[in-house]
């Protein structure tokens, strides 16, 4: 027998040992790593137990968690006159009316979308946006660990908005709103070089115009969208879904939808 041969023989002979004397609760199995969930701030009035007080909530609460965050709702609660389903941003104000209060005193708390107003303008389509979006076969959800980024280029002001989907892929919707048409245009004719810097891109007018598509399996697939002061990219950096179906087109009308709601608001 040679040394190799013995060599292999004592190795395989101390394994044998080493796991005859391992005990039968050796738990070899990796701990899972939880995902960190961003935390907001909501601040919490009318007729609730703990009124006048702001709560921490994980990212994708809605205005129940925030009322039974502020100890719940009061007994003289009138509950349906409250959006208990809402989801809630970063700063949000919930507010419970007292039955039999009157409208005129609900109205002036109740926060006012104003179009012109870019910061609560995009709050507004962060809000609309939903948690869990449906393109064609694809089933994608919001991203608990990239909360929604806000930005102010070229004198604007864009918020984009994460998500996955269980193969791995990668989804952002950004939205953009700026001062003037010009400005729009040169953030829009940005966007559109740099894509086309990457893959070819087309007009689609069964969508409103200008835009550009491009699709691209290095550097993914995008829509963007110029509509007056405003700007949509929807982009797909990563797609690992076997289908193969485009991740683009079928998420357009709706999050184009969501524009329309946000300034009819």
């Amino acid at each position: 027998m040679t040394y190799r041969s013995l060599y292999k023989f004592a190795l395989l002979f101390l394994l044998i040992i080493a796991a005859a004397c391992a005990p039968d609760n050796l738990d070899i199995t990796p701990t899972p790593v939880p995902t960190e969930i961003p935390i907001i701030k909501v601040y919490v009035t009318g007729a609730v137990a703990n009124s006048g007080i702001t709560v921490d909530l994980p990212l994708g609460s809605r205005t129940s968690d925030a009322i039974d965050a502020a100890g719940g709702a009061t007994e003289d609660a009138d509950l349906q006159r409250v959006n208990l389903a809402l989801i809630l941003s970063d700063g949000a104000q919930v507010n419970v009316p007292i039955a039999g209060e009157a409208l005129a005193e609900v109205t002036e708390e109740a926060p006012i979308v104003d179009v012109n107003d870019p910061e609560t303008f995009l709050n507004r389509l962060v809000e609309l946006t939903p948690e869990n979006l449906a393109g064609g076969t694809v089933q994608w959800r919001r991203d608990p660990a990239n909360p929604p980024t806000f930005a102010a280029p070229r004198g604007g002001n864009t918020v984009r908005i994460s998500y996955t989907e269980s193969g791995g892929s990668l989804l952002e919707i950004t939205y953009g709103i700026f001062p003037d048409a010009a400005s729009a245009q040169g953030f829009y004719d940005a966007i559109v070089g740099s894509l086309q810097a990457q893959v070819r891109t087309q007009e689609d007018d069964r969508y409103p115009t200008p835009n550009q598509f491009g699709a691209g399996g290095t550097y993914g697939s995008a829509g963007i969208f110029l509509l007056d002061t405003r700007v949509v990219r929807i982009a797909v950096p990563r797609y690992n879904t076997a289908s193969g179906a485009d991740p683009i087109r079928p998420l357009v009308e709706p999050i184009l939808g969501y524009l329309t709601e946000a300034q009819a608001s």
